[in-house]
């Protein structure tokens, strides 16, 4: 049996009694990427470094990394803004650095399953089978790059513990704390292709 170690970070001071307090929705100007996607896409599909998750499901054939040109332009566009919501967090004047960015590419399938994104093998420092929880020096930041009902059907991103599903719609930058009270997934893809910019952040304690 796994074992859990919580390190609580004394720095994130948002009440999460449901999971749902430190979830921020900004809408943004962007440009359109979603042919450029879909080209890309055609030229070479990967399977997205989270196509297999530490949570132990499969995500399925409907998670692709796209190597878009524009890609490091849209990290920029997100950083500006994480970097401003950083007081929210009680972040202000703390180092922050990039953890990953992929852009995903999900197809018909079976979304993805409920999971926290703050999990980290601590096999060495802990023991065998320990993972821990790092709390909220994590931030994820996902930036829509497609609209629900006009490039897919499905594919909504909720929050169980909240009881929050939130539509997609190109633009829309939704940014939560990693740890496990922002447990979060995506409902199956019933058509067409969902698009996003999923980044990670840190913040030095």
């Amino acid at each position: 049996m796994s074992k859990i170690r919580p390190l609580f970070n004394p720095c994130f001071t948002v009440s999460t009694p449901d999971g749902r307090d430190g979830i921020r929705i900004r809408q943004l100007e962007i440009a359109d990427h979603r042919q450029a996607i879909l080209d890309a896409w055609k030229r070479s599909s990967t399977p997205s470094r989270t196509y297999n998750t530490n949570h132990g499901r499969e995500r399925g054939r409907m998670s692709f990394d796209v190597e878009l040109p524009a890609k490091d332009a849209l990290v920029a566009v997100v950083r500006q803004q994480v970097e401003a919501l950083a007081s929210e967090y009680n972040y202000r004047g703390r180092n922050i650095s990039l953890v990953s960015n992929q852009i995903l590419l999900y197809f018909e399938g079976p979304g993805c399953p409920v999971h926290c994104d703050d999990q980290d093998p601590a096999d060495q420092d802990y023991g065998l089978g320990t993972v821990m929880f790092n709390w909220a020096n994590q931030l994820v930041a996902l930036l829509y790059l497609s609209t629900e009902g006009r490039d897919f059907e499905g594919g909504k991103l909720h929050f169980p513990n909240a009881n929050l599903h939130i539509d997609a719609v190109a633009g829309k930058l939704v940014t939560f704390p990693g740890h496990f009270k922002y447990k979060h997934g995506v409902t199956p893809i019933q058509s067409g292709a969902r698009s996003l910019l999923q980044t990670t952040w840190r913040f030095d304690l």
